[in-house]
């Protein structure tokens, strides 16, 4: 009886079971080739009986195609070309909502950009117009350089012929005198040209000498250092000082004298001998600079040359020719005015934007906003930009006063010291005192503007270095070059650590160089030099013979050496490195990115199909659309999908889990937040072929690996509910055994106390009568009884 009943209890919830689980379709999992160059695909066929819904909906969205199966067994799946029929899920849409969406803005940036940059490079090309300034100081620096004389040997001699501090002065003399003398029709020399050494104290014993080698040296040393206020011949009390011998004042060791070019030849000459004479130049001085102020009236152009003597102590004259250009006018036709206000303009237009942006984005999401890296970039640019504006304007108004200075000059004092009568000498000195100090304040003020323009230079330097970073956020709008922009920044920390390493290198190779060769090479004397031709080196723009002349087994070591180790091992793990960045971020998008032809052609569909009158048709726009479906979305991750840095490969369980949950969405559902049925279609046409067109999440992979988690979550789901049915069966049987054995125990209790009540006393008996009826006669009295006696 339990057992029948425990039949009749289980019978009905089993049938319930079975009604309640789903009964899966036939489906029939086939992977198919598409014609070379297309990624396989995965079709989902099923047999007639199955309908198209539950074999849509067993995929969840990711069902390639479906067709029906014919009993013959001929597969008529159709192929993805038709992308209408293939399922998007929210997840898709969303995806490529934020993806479109970011792209477009983007997109946005570009034009800013490219006009900021088009405006400051006319500005810039305008403004220092570097062609004029380079010839007009090409000029000066080939006709210096170009400076020679005959020596009394009959020995032309050059700028780079002066080897001796004895060979300084005369130079001067018949060398670059004559040529700031020769007249010019376009370079006007600015007033005097000044001289000025700078010199050490000599001392009568060598301090890095021991006693044996200075007295075999026997004379003294002139090292650099010490306090020189005066030298020179002695003069009688009532001459006066000459002021090339007196240092100038707040420079100690520094003298100075000022060649008067702009007179006869013979004076000039005449003071440079006298000077030479009397030791303006010795052992003691350590370098002499020249300099002097040309001015092409044509073209306004100020330009300064310095000519430096550096006298090392080893016994080489070292000669260096800087020549420096500077406009006069910075606006040679009022139009050009237009350009900066028109870049003024734009950095307006860029600053509301940079606000606009963070007052509406910062409410949603203040601290990603912060942390976006390229509203820190529109931030620099703007403070650079403001910086050269504002230096630029401030190097504008002082240059005027420096030209009104130079037009301020006049003319030269009409007697020099040498030429004036006893009586005048002191008119003489004071006038040209006078002068002299006007064109120290001419040369100190050059000096100065060529380190604003500097400046300039470095800011601009800067500001275009920041325009690249703006033009890489432009980039992120076309798919492709966001791959070779996130190429460029995946590889950042790669490069920094090979620079780091290259680096070593490149010191311990300079080192190596600057032992072998720096005795014998000028080019690696120096650590800085050693650098120089160390970079030389690398881009193979050297001469191995310099090299082999010097130490033929140690050059072929140390070359091939360097060759190996940074040429072919180095630069070639460099360029792989790179390329396998680029692979690996290929491989997270699951796609090339789409080319600039056909986005440019997308975006012309687009705009003809926004002049259509099913355009022009009353629906939600695909960003208010993108906050609905994404309201619960992190912001950082739009942003992210947006700018395609998003890793599409499923990676990890919740990747699949995410991908798998996703549920597909269709025509009603959009309809349903407010998109027109037209567009909602063309939408999913949309993202079904964007969808298709990305290798990753069209894979056959991909798509088996989601049906395989579905199957499995669909089979733990089954398996949870008849462990559930089971357990609660099970319950039940579990008490009705409970209630069984309770029954058995309280009949056994009866059964007993019938037994007992049924048990004979002592001496009873029992016996039959003739008619086979039972009583009790008990056998010592005799008496009978027909029920058992109490």
């Amino acid at each position: 009886q339990a057992i029948s009943a425990r039949k009749r209890l289980l019978a009905p919830r089993r049938g319930a079971a079975r009604q309640l689980r789903p009964r899966p379709a036939a489906l029939v999992y086939v992977a198919m080739e598409d014609p070379p160059g297309t990624p396989q695909h995965v079709a989902v066929v099923a047999a007639p009986s199955t309908p198209a819904k539950e074999a849509q909906s067993h995929m969840g969205g990711y069902v390639s195609e479906y067709a029906p199966v014919s009993r013959g067994g001929h597969n008529q799946a159709a192929t993805l070309q038709d992308t209408s029929r293939i399922p998007v899920t929210v997840m898709q849409l969303e995806e490529y909502l934020a993806v479109q969406r970011g792209m477009r803005r983007n997109c946005q940036t570009l034009p800013l950009t490219l006009a900021l940059f088009i405006v400051y490079a006319m500005s810039a090309f305008y403004h220092l117009q570097a062609e004029t300034s380079f010839k007009s100081s090409n000029y000066i620096r080939t006709g210096i350089e170009g400076s020679s004389y005959t020596s009394t040997a009959g020995i032309e001699r050059r700028l780079d012929d002066v080897a001796e501090w004895s060979d300084i002065m005369p130079w001067i003399d018949h060398a670059l005198v004559p040529y700031l003398q020769a007249p010019s029709d376009q370079q006007s020399l600015l007033g005097f040209v000044r001289v000025r050494q700078v010199r050490g104290v000599g001392t009568a014993v060598c301090e890095k000498l021991s006693d044996e080698l200075q007295e075999f040296y026997g004379r003294g040393c002139f090292p650099a250092g010490g306090v020189v206020d005066e030298y020179g011949p002695k003069r009688e009390k009532y001459e006066l000082p000459d002021a090339a011998f007196q240092a100038v004042a707040g420079l100690p060791n520094t003298f100075d004298f000022w060649l008067e070019v702009q007179r006869d030849r013979r004076v000039v000459s005449e003071r440079i001998r006298k000077l030479e004479r009397e030791g303006w130049v010795d052992l003691s001085t350590q370098e002499i600079d020249i300099d002097g102020l040309f001015l092409n009236m044509e073209a306004h152009v100020y330009t300064k040359f310095n000519l430096k003597f550096k006298l090392h102590r080893e016994g080489l004259v070292e000669p260096l020719l800087v020549v420096k250009p500077l406009r006069g006018e910075v606006y040679d036709h009022w139009s050009q005015m237009f350009l900066d206000v028109l870049f003024a303009s734009l950095l307006a237009v860029l600053l509301y934007s940079v606000l606009t942006a963070m007052l509406l984005e910062g409410r949603e999401d203040f601290w990603g906003v912060v942390m976006d890296p390229y509203q820190w970039i529109d931030v620099a640019m703007i403070v650079v930009a403001s910086s050269i504006v504002g230096v630029f304007y401030y190097y504008v108004f002082w240059l005027s006063k420096f030209s009104a200075e130079v037009f301020a000059l006049g003319d030269m004092p009409a007697l020099s010291i040498a030429e004036a009568p006893a009586e005048r000498k002191v008119e003489a000195a004071v006038a040209s005192n006078a002068y002299e100090d006007r064109l120290m304040g001419l040369i100190d003020w050059f000096d100065w503007y060529i380190m604003l323009l500097d400046w300039l230079r470095i800011t601009s330097a800067i500001f275009g270095m920041i325009t690249i970073g703006r033009f890489f956020r432009g980039f992120y709008g076309q798919p492709r070059m966001a791959v070779l922009v996130q190429t460029t920044l995946y590889s950042a920390s790669f490069i920094m650590h090979f620079i780091i390493m290259l680096l070593f290198i490149f010191a311990i190779f300079a080192l190596g160089g600057y032992i072998l060769f720096g005795e014998q090479l000028e080019g690696w004397s120096t650590p800085d030099r050693c650098i120089g031709r160390m970079l030389l080196v690398l881009f193979e723009r050297f001469d191995y013979q310099e090299f082999n002349e010097v130490a033929p087994m140690s050059a072929a070591l140390w070359f091939a050496s360097f060759y190996l180790l940074v040429t072919l091992l180095l630069a070639r793990t460099l360029t792989a490195a790179i390329v396998y960045n680029y692979h690996e971020v290929r491989s997270r998008l699951g796609e090339p990115g789409m080319g600039l032809q056909k986005q440019l052609l997308d975006m012309l569909r687009e705009a003809l199909y926004g002049s259509t009158f099913k355009a022009s048709q009353k629906s939600i726009l695909a960003d208010d659309l993108l906050d609905v479906l994404a309201k619960d979305t992190d912001q950082r991750h739009l942003r992210r999908l947006g700018n395609l840095q998003v890793d599409r490969r499923l990676r990890s369980r919740a990747d699949l889990h995410k991908a798998e949950r996703s549920k597909a969405v269709d025509e009603n559902e959009l309809v349903k937040l407010g998109c027109e049925r037209e567009m909602a279609r063309r939408l999913l046409e949309q993202c079904a072929a964007w969808t298709y067109a990305i290798s990753e999440t069209s894979s056959p992979s991909r798509r088996l690996m989601i049906l395989i988690a579905r199957q499995v979550n669909f089979l733990r789901a089954e398996a949870e509910f008849l462990d559930g049915t089971l357990r609660k069966a099970f319950d039940r049987s579990t008490k009705l055994v409970d209630r069984i054995n309770l029954k058995h125990a309280k009949s056994v209790a009866l059964a007993r106390r019938i037994r007992k009540a049924q048990q004979l006393p002592p001496g009873w008996t029992v016996h039959t009568d003739q008619d086979g009826r039972r009583y009790l006669r008990q056998t010592e009295t005799g008496l009978t009884s027909w029920t058992l006696p109490k």
